[in-house]
């Protein structure tokens, strides 16, 4: 299994211990036969745990930046990786440009995408268009619309 969820998102090897701890996580929350179809964590706590937070091991994610942390024109979110879970409820996340592991809840989640590990500025590239993208608020006015086309032809002219 921890080959496999390496292999998936092209994740290098030196994450294994990650791949294995969330490995063990994601196996005492799946029923067993041997527990009559049952949870280790349920036989274990008394409760069936909860799977709506999982996520795909490898997927990016976009951590969120306080407010107080960055300056004013500063992204507002940073590319991250999932790599596991925490026991109050955050995600362990890997940040690829610095190589560290951080805790965080407040992530937004790709699923359908992963670091490529091959060309770094690739990813800078990539993640500064798709943050670009979800830190955009849609304003579907027509207003809005105008306004921008009005700026684009007084540019061109």
């Amino acid at each position: 299994m921890i080959r496999s969820m390496l292999k998936q998102k092209q994740m290098p090897n030196y994450l294994w211990g990650e791949a294995a701890a969330t490995t063990a996580y994601l196996i005492n929350r799946s029923p067993t036969k041997k527990l009559h179809d049952k949870t280790p964590e349920e036989e274990w706590c008394g409760v069936k745990p909860s799977v709506q937070h999982l996520k795909i091991f490898g997927s990016l994610c976009f951590r969120n930046v306080p407010d107080q942390m960055r300056r004013k024109l500063e992204d507002k979110s940073r590319v991250m990786i999932m790599v596991g879970y925490h026991s109050t409820g955050a995600y362990k996340l890997y940040d690829p440009n610095n190589k560290k592991i951080v805790f965080s809840k407040d992530v937004k989640f790709d699923e359908t995408k992963c670091w490529n590990w091959k060309d770094k500025a690739s990813n800078e590239l990539d993640s500064h268009l798709y943050l670009s993208d979800l830190e955009t608020e849609e304003v579907e006015t027509e207003e809005f619309l105008i306004n921008q086309q009005g700026i684009l032809n007084h540019q061109a002219g």
